[in-house]
């Protein structure tokens, strides 16, 4: 029997998050279709099946390419753990004692797990370049999307899928509240982007010969 390589090992992990994730948001959302007041119309007014169907995208694409390099993907890899991650601290934070999940181990995926397994995977896989300070700011394109999507529903019935964004808490306090997970979202995101400098000096002073202290 050959043994599994590297290279496969990590694409069956990879997939294998995947599939967690997407069975855990599938059985979410069972739960809140059949037991709840949630319906297909106010899908995209939820963040978290966003966040969860990027990571899902993300990592299957990642199995799919392997270790080649492409922009796209790279930044769907690093932005999709931060909607994951600040998905996960605003449900702790904010959310979580106004919720009663059917699926416990769903919401825990949903809301922990995946953003965990996002992150380390940008932070420990791969051989990557350090992309561009002007391509951070793609992590704002969905989010900008969404909060688009939830000006036009709320102006049109009302709706909100949030108690933080209540229109009855007034218009500068939501703007404030949405930027402060906004600027969130871009310290987290340039953290990781960041890491990359981290680690190509590790790899740099691990390369030096040995008895090497710099200058």
């Amino acid at each position: 029997m050959q043994p599994v390589s590297n290279d496969a090992a990590l694409r069956a992990l990879r997939l294998t998050a995947a599939l967690a994730i997407a069975l855990s948001l599938a059985f979410q959302g069972w739960a809140d279709l059949t037991h709840g007041t949630f319906t297909w119309g106010q899908l995209p007014g939820y963040f978290t099946p966003l966040a969860a169907i990027a990571g899902v995208v993300s990592l299957t694409a990642s199995a799919i390419v392997g270790e080649r390099y492409l922009v796209w993907l790279q930044l769907l890899r690093v932005n999709a753990a931060t909607y994951l991650a600040i998905a996960g601290v605003v449900y702790w934070a904010v959310l979580a004692h106004y919720s009663q999940p059917y699926f416990p181990w769903a919401n825990a995926v949903l809301h922990g797990g995946a953003g965990i397994v996002l992150t380390l995977d940008w932070l420990l896989v791969g051989r990557r370049r350090r992309l561009p300070v002007s391509t951070w700011w793609t992590v704002l394109w969905v989010p900008a999307g969404w909060a688009g999507y939830l000006l036009l529903r709320a102006a049109r019935d009302g709706w909100v899928p949030y108690p933080f964004l209540d229109p009855a808490r007034g218009f500068v306090t939501i703007a404030t509240t949405l930027a402060l997970i906004a600027v969130a979202g871009l310290a987290f995101v340039a953290l990781l982007h960041c890491s990359l400098f981290l680690r190509r000096g590790e790899r740099a002073r691990a390369d030096l010969p040995r008895g090497h202290h710099g200058a």
